[in-house]
């Protein structure tokens, strides 16, 4: 269960694997010896206290490193019996078990999860031609809003899975079930119920009798029990080291796995083995093939192969396809990763989260992509009409958190342009592969799809979308917030001018100080009640975010003030007092108008009264 910065608007909680690109500037490892020094290198540099790593060859480990301490009190060594957190890699877990029911013929991944758990309720005003099924859960198209700050916070060792669904509640598709990709916590915990109704069986008990024990992964548990305690790493934030607190979630099937790295790539190790390990077959090539492949949203509909799809994300980003997942939580980061193309894999567990480890995995796929030849696109043109349609800026519509639309809506823009046979978007050249698919220079695979819709034209991955935004909608938002800051700085400026005078008692015959005074604070209240909620979230602390705290309770009443003392504003402006001079009301006018229209927006998108603990 990732823990992640919602200002970056992350499209996912999905690990981070270098680009071709990269090779250009930093060349792989040429043997283990290297790997090996230059991972602990990256690491030191990065203050990691301490990090697991196991890299797969041609099926088998051919690299077993431990670095630094799991305690920095007691400066005890990672040793191959350290367990850390996978967080979000439960959900490998979580969809591989859902595919053993399916391959028995006891549950469907097109099943009405309604039918399921008639006592669950999400709000879905699309139901009765497209209801969330289950496997709309597990690849992250229910168009469910991420789990809530709060939800991080909860203890839940002993709380059952099915109290624990209706923890994280309330649930609503923001979108109709089955077209768009966006990461969520939420759908996994539903799947995880799920599996309970169908075997009768806890989740853990489920996935540890039919997956980890038998693959051997005798470490992994999804609580803390005694027979880890002793061996679960400490866990630090990135930068000041400070210990974090160990959080037993209820959230189970999202995000709670504790396991050893040896464990852990046991995982990889079977998907490279296609269901198969040390000879026992846990599920068929067809299911392996199934997890990788996104089938549920229009991208793929589209003809895109690669993306989010059961618990298991591709990443195309290098000379070829590795799939895995990573996940972070309470201070720890890992990610795993397999090619099968190679038969290769890793995995690297650390006990600080921070974006420094994901660096280094890149190191370590640099060096297992070492010897196969850079990927060359034979790119098809793209027709003027396409190009012209095309063209345009484009904003994400797929936001983990619907909170975060307010500000997508007018700061987020993508601009795209075409040539013959091409597309720059994103910082990047995408080239043309044929049926509005494209694929980046240097990558393995098309990632990127441009889908035609009803509603306009969407710029699409396996992990998101983005939808071009129609000029005079993108022309009004620009000028909304060119005129907002102008209206804020001429406020700022007029006041510069005001205050002396008010301060020498001149503005009595000339309308008052509160002609004056109230549009400025009213301009400059709208203003805090969109910053000051972001400055919070940039803050990425959960004891500020998922609790009430002064500083969310300060936030609360910003917002509240802001559009009442803009009503007075605008009508001290509108009705000035006697003597008012036409600045004096244009500038209030101008000021107020601009609070007015703010706050009406932030109210439109919940912003207004918003308790940031309960978002």
């Amino acid at each position: 269960m990732k823990r992640f910065n919602f200002i970056a608007v992350s499209l996912a909680a999905l690990f981070v694997l270098a680009a071709d690109a990269c090779w250009a500037k930093q060349q792989a490892p040429k043997s283990l010896a290297d790997l090996d020094r230059a991972v602990a290198e990256a690491l030191a540099a990065a203050r990691i206290p301490g990090a697991a790593l196991i890299v797969i060859e041609d099926k088998r480990v051919v690299l077993r490193r431990n670095y630094g301490v799991s305690d920095l009190s007691t400066r005890a060594p990672v040793v191959d019996d350290t367990v850390f957190r996978a967080g979000s890699i439960s959900k490998s877990f979580t969809a591989i078990g859902a595919m053993m029911l399916v391959e028995q013929g006891l549950l469907s991944l097109d099943v009405e999860v309604a039918t399921l758990l008639p006592g669950l309720t999400i709000r879905n005003r699309w139901r009765e031609s497209d209801p969330v099924r289950l496997v709309h859960l597990l690849d992250h198209t229910a168009g469910l809003n991420d789990i809530g700050f709060r939800h991080y916070l909860i203890e839940g060792r002993d709380v059952p899975l099915s109290a624990a669904v209706d923890v994280y509640a309330p649930y609503e598709s923001r979108w109709r079930p089955g077209t768009r990709t966006s990461y969520s916590n939420a759908g996994p915990i539903i799947a995880g119920r799920v599996i309970e109704t169908v075997t009768g069986e806890r989740f853990q008990d489920f996935v540890g009798r039919r997956l980890t024990t038998p693959l051997g992964m005798t470490s992994a548990s999804w609580t803390l029990t005694p027979e880890i305690a002793g061996r679960v790493s400490s866990s630090y934030r990135a930068g000041d080291l400070a210990e974090e607190r160990f959080m037993d979630i209820p959230g189970r099937p999202s995000g709670s796995l504790n396991i050893t790295a040896s464990d852990l790539a046991r995982l990889p190790l079977l998907m490279l083995g296609r269901g198969t390990l040390d000879g026992v077959i846990y599920f068929t090539p067809a299911t392996a093939k199934r997890i990788e492949t996104p089938v549920g949203n229009d991208v793929a509909r589209a003809g895109l192969r690669y993306g989010y799809a059961l618990g298991n994300v591709a990443d195309t980003e290098g000379r070829v396809v590795f799939f895995g997942h990573d996940g972070s939580i309470d201070g720890f980061v890992a990610t795993y990763a397999y090619a099968p193309e190679i038969g290769a894999a890793y995995v690297l567990m650390a006990n600080s989260a921070a974006d420094e480890v994901i660096e280094a995995a890149r190191v370590v796929r640099r060096y297992l992509e070492r010897d196969v030849v850079a990927p060359r696109v034979v790119a098809q043109p793209i027709s003027e009409r396409d190009q012209r349609a095309w063209t345009g800026q484009y904003q994400i519509m797929t936001p983990r958190q619907q909170l975060l639309a307010a500000i997508v809506g007018l700061t987020q823009w993508e601009g795209a342009s075409f040539e013959t046979d091409a597309m720059r978007f994103k910082g990047k050249r995408w080239s043309h592969v044929g049926n509005g698919l494209f694929q980046a220079e240097g990558d393995a695979a098309p990632s990127l799809a441009i889908i035609q819709t009803d509603a306009g034209v969407r710029i699409q991955s396996g992990v998101g979308a983005h939808r071009r935004v129609p000029d005079l909608e993108m022309n009004a938002k620009l000028a909304s917030v060119i005129l907002f800051l102008a209206a804020m700085l001429s406020a700022l400026a007029y006041a510069c001018a005001w205050v002396p005078s008010a301060l020498m008692g001149r503005l009595r015959s000339r309308g008052g100080v509160a002609l004056r005074l109230w549009p400025l604070v009213a301009i400059l209240l709208s203003a805090a009640s969109a910053l000051g909620p972001l400055a919070l979230l940039q803050t990425n602390d959960l004891q500020i975010l998922g609790r009430p705290s002064a500083l969310g309770w300060s936030m609360f009443a910003v917002s509240l003030a802001a559009p009442l003392i803009a009503l007075v504003a605008l009508g001290t402006s509108i009705w000035p007092p006697a003597g008012a001079n036409r600045l004096s009301r244009f500038s209030g006018c101008f000021s107020s108008g601009a609070a007015s229209v703010a706050c009406l927006y932030l109210a439109a998108h919940g912003w207004i009264g918003m308790r940031i603990w309960e978002a």
